[in-house]
């Protein structure tokens, strides 16, 4: 009502004007008063209203702008400090994440960030091996200043590196249960080929990754898997021996991680352009919640 009188009140004659505001000042004390006499108050504000009710109920033009304004604005707000979509446009995720799904990512969870900067006013947590970020792509060329999501499977100080498809994470194996040994790979990219499946335990998170099945007779050259160790003598990947012969691993720096996808023979990811500043990453993935049949499937 006070908001009606604020933007509408001109309409009315005076004396009406100021009939419905001793209204609405009785109906605020009573809320400090018992029950009945507040029931009183507002039947008396609603009687007094329903007789203007005609000139009162059609909304300014300004009150549609101060609405609609106040809409895009909280939703500009929320989209920069709390909750963004975004959509997969690859299969690196793949068997997680699907190409064309739309999922939602909290931007809260790891602190307030500046929007547009890598800077945060406020951290609330550190990222953690296991989590599907949303991040920055750190490097120069073509991909510079685009979004990427992978997942987070080594954070300061870890050394890693990953062994006939086995992750190792500061000398232990990372716990793993292969479900399936010969299934299609649902990636376009793949498609002519079969892979592996397996159940990876990294900190509290379970997920599912999947890499190249051993390659059959006859199977097409795409099928091979040119990466079965890592760091290999590939001088693209940042920590293969053809760059660095002193050490089987790789450790992450601080204020860093590690981001691999879980789609391991078709990722561009850490391997490749290395490590990430934690303050490039812009959320941690929460759910999927588009398309029909994978409506708000949570993301592991």
């Amino acid at each position: 009502m006070a908001h009606i009188l604020k933007h509408r009140g001109y309409r009315l004659k005076a004396p009406d004007r100021e009939l419905l505001e001793q209204r609405l000042f009785a109906l605020r004390s009573a809320l400090a008063k018992d029950g009945d006499e507040f029931v009183y108050e507002a039947k008396k504000l609603y009687e007094a209203y329903k007789r203007h009710h005609e000139v009162l109920k059609k909304a300014t033009f300004r009150e549609f702008v101060e609405s609609f304004g106040s809409a895009i604005l909280i939703a500009l707000l929320l989209r920069a400090f709390v909750i963004e979509a975004f959509k997969i446009p690859t299969g690196s995720m793949i068997p997680t994440l699907m190409v064309g799904d739309h999922i939602f990512v909290n931007k809260f969870i790891y602190g307030l960030r500046v929007p547009f900067t890598h800077r945060f006013m406020v951290r609330f947590s550190e990222p953690k091996r296991g989590d599907v970020a949303v991040f920055e792509f750190p490097g120069d060329g073509e991909d510079k200043g685009k979004d990427f999501i992978k997942r987070i499977v080594a954070v300061a100080g870890d050394k890693v590196r990953l062994r006939d498809n086995q992750l190792i994470i500061n000398d232990e194996p990372v716990a793993s249960e292969v479900i399936a040994k010969d299934v299609p790979c649902d990636d376009e990219s793949l498609a002519p080929c079969r892979c592996v499946r397996q159940i990876e335990r990294l900190g509290e998170k379970t997920y599912i990754t999947q890499h190249l099945a051993p390659p059959q007779p006859g199977d097409h050259v795409r099928c091979f898997d040119q990466r079965p160790d890592w760091p290999t003598d590939d001088p693209r990947m940042f920590g293969s021996k053809g760059t660095n012969g002193d050490y089987p691993e790789v450790k992450v720096p601080e204020g860093h991680v590690l981001t691999i996808g879980d789609n391991r023979d078709n990722s561009s990811d850490g391997r490749y352009w290395g490590f990430v500043p934690v303050d490039y990453i812009k959320g941690k993935a929460m759910f999927i919640w588009w398309p029909p049949g994978r409506w708000f499937r949570a993301v592991h």
